[in-house]
């Protein structure tokens, strides 16, 4: 499946590079599994890479690689050996520029480094290292608290970071916000901004509305990229955070048309693009979102997932509808729909950070239009049919109703 866009680029080492990706989070442990373990593992990352590049993935971002956070001699600088190696990873990563994919690694920092000189110096020595092996950017955190948003402290690790690394911005910074300053003052060092509050705004219009309107402002002023997710780590997939079952499914395929559509880099956490919900916990002691493995190809669990008889984490017999495999086969698929909204996305340069225009829409609609693409995006949340927008249609997320109305929990692209 390695086929080649003519409008990918390979990744550059030059500035801002990675402000109209299309990044891609890789769960490493959940991806794929190459070595029957039934743990996912950075070979198995590198078996898939020609899938990622066939559906238009510009960057990914991998979590779960290194093994301990930074702080002490040396700690930062390992991968957990239950995923590879330094050599492992250095091979993925070649290969993924060799398909134009940039590689962005998750980096936890000790949060006593900013206070500790021998910390800082670790800091730098393990942001060289991993650069000398060949990775484009790097998200920051500091622990405890890896999955929360940039505070204080993280504001403070970043400040180093981008010290070692340079003001060149070649390598960029990313970091989960849910604002863009803390008390020390903006974030100018964050390159990339995952914007907590997109990932769990509900399917409101108005409320859409509001936080697309907050961030694109606030991401401005410190001259950062926004990244647009409807996901993370910390929150359920879009199907399930919408309601699950079709109506879930409906209004996830909805608002990735809303998120494509908007300036910026868009962000797609792995299995989104398959429309997946959440897996349910057998023993039920957590609400905590579990993302299971992905679903590859086949009719029985682990669906290609590992040749072991069973991952890590079970998975869902109904996942057989949802594999990779029958979605590539299918045009009227979720992984379709993505497919072919970052393929207009890229048409239509709506990764260009230019404003967006908002247009009069009914009662729990909204419309905008990306100055830069020309082209409209309308979605409905509300329960009943409205007018679609005068325009050509290029791609809607669910079947128009009967005299071209645009249907509860769907979203359409005009130009």
């Amino acid at each position: 499946m390695h086929l080649t866009d003519s409008n990918r680029h390979p990744p550059a080492p030059s500035p801002g590079w990675w402000r109209n990706r299309i990044f891609y989070r890789v769960d490493t442990r959940a991806f794929n599994d190459s070595d029957a373990d039934g743990i996912g593992d950075l070979e198995g990352v590198r078996h898939r890479l020609g899938y990622l590049e066939l559906i238009g993935i510009e960057a990914v971002w991998l979590t779960g690689v290194i093994a301990s956070p930074v702080g002490r001699a040396r700690q930062g600088r390992d991968v957990d050996p239950l995923v590879g190696t330094v050599e492992t990873l250095e091979t993925l990563v070649a290969e993924a520029h060799e398909a134009g994919i940039g590689i962005v690694l998750d980096l936890a920092v000790d949060g006593s480094v900013p206070t500790d000189p021998r910390g800082v110096e670790e800091l730098d020595a393990t942001l060289r290292h991993w650069t000398r092996h060949g990775i484009d950017g790097f998200r920051v955190a500091s622990t405890p608290g890896i999955t929360g948003p940039v505070d204080e402290n993280t504001h403070a690790i970043l400040r180093l970071a981008r010290q070692c690394l340079g003001e060149s911005r070649t390598v960029p910074l990313g970091g989960l916000v849910q604002h863009w300053h803390t008390a020390s003052g903006p974030l100018v060092e964050l390159d990339l901004g995952v914007d907590d509050r997109f990932s769990t705004t509900p399917f409101e219009a108005l409320r859409i509305r509001q936080v697309i309107d907050t961030v694109l402002n606030d991401s401005g002023k410190v001259g950062s990229t926004p990244v647009w997710t409807l996901s993370n780590w910390d929150h359920p997939r879009p199907t399930t955070r919408f309601g699950g079952g079709a109506t879930g499914l409906a209004r996830a395929r909805a608002m990735a048309l809303v998120q494509f559509a908007l300036p910026g880099v868009a962000g797609v956490d792995n299995g989104t693009e398959l429309g997946l919900p959440e897996s349910e916990r057998p023993d039920r002691t957590s609400s905590h979102p579990v993302r299971g493995m992905i679903p590859w190809e086949g009719s029985d669990p682990p669906f290609g997932f590992s040749s072991a008889p069973a991952g890590w984490w079970p998975t869902p017999p109904s996942w057989a509808s949802s594999t990779v495999e029958t979605q590539l086969e299918d045009p009227g698929s979720t992984l379709s729909l993505h497919r072919n909204a970052m393929e207009l996305r890229r048409s239509y340069e709506l990764a260009t950070l230019a404003p967006i225009r908002w247009y009069g829409a009914p009662r729990g609609c909204l419309a905008f239009r990306h100055d830069r693409g020309k082209l409209t995006c309308a979605l409905n949340t509300s329960s009943t049919s409205v007018p679609v927008p005068p325009g050509e249609i290029v791609l809607c997320s669910s079947p128009l109703d009967s005299g071209d109305r645009l249907p509860p929990n769907t979203a359409v692209w005009l130009v």
